[in-house]
């Protein structure tokens, strides 16, 4: 047979493999797993972790230095240091400007499938989700420092997805959430008090099993978070 051409497949570019480093590990913070004060792993071990060079990690720690996110140490006690963002607002705000038509469409996203989500989890959640979702509620509403609500508010927003029972919807809004790299809640002043009263809706739409109420309380959630975030930018 001739050589034949093959359509619709991109070649892989590794040296972009960068990116891909400093996707993951801007997701890492972005979703809790890493909150300011903490140290990532050393470069050699994230090299082995990723499946990378340690050049490659070094070039995405430079990349997330210039962005805020951390800062190289030396040292005894040095490392890499997760940076508070609420420190770096200025520098922050106009990578968020720039990145504003996507986030405009995450948000689209994250409206149709976490609304979906909400109205699965009110028919098929348990009393251990409700207590998941309850717990996760508890530490949003008394404790107002950054990062540990944002911890508890994407462990609530997954705890929402775990209640409907569906694992693609599941990875879809994790996915979705990470996405959205730069940390909303540090430009937009009034997240906490509206988002808690959102959360709160949510909650209850879910626990007395409506699924109407709990898309409608997801989305209009989200659809504040939205017009908060553009406020934040003017």
């Amino acid at each position: 047979m001739g050589d034949q051409t093959v359509t619709g497949i991109e070649p892989i570019d590794f040296a972009a493999a960068y990116e891909v480093v400093t996707e993951r590990i801007r997701r890492a913070i972005h979703i809790g797993s890493y909150v300011p004060g903490d140290k990532l792993p050393p470069e050699r071990m994230l090299a082995q972790q990723l499946g990378v060079s340690r050049t490659t990690v070094r070039e995405a720690i430079r990349v997330l230095e210039g962005e805020g996110y951390v800062v190289s140490r030396r040292g005894a006690s040095g490392g890499i240091m997760v940076l508070d963002q609420a420190e770096n607002e200025e520098r922050i705000r106009p990578l968020l400007a720039e990145k504003l038509p996507e986030i405009e469409e995450t948000f689209d996203y994250r409206i149709a499938v976490e609304g979906a989500a909400a109205r699965l989890a009110a028919d098929r959640r348990t009393d251990e989700d409700l207590a998941d979702l309850q717990d996760a509620f508890d530490v949003m509403r008394s404790d107002r420092e950054t990062s540990r609500f944002r911890a508890a508010d994407n462990a609530f927003h997954l705890a929402v997805a775990d209640a409907a029972r569906n694992r693609p919807m599941r990875q879809a809004i994790e996915d979705a959430r990470a996405e959205m790299w730069v940390g909303i809640d540090r430009l937009i002043k009034q997240v906490f008090t509206t988002a808690n009263r959102h959360h709160e809706q949510i909650l209850e739409a879910i626990a007395k099993r409506d699924p109407d109420a709990a898309q409608k309380a997801v989305v209009d959630h989200l659809e504040t978070a939205r017009r908060d975030l553009r406020r934040s930018l003017r």
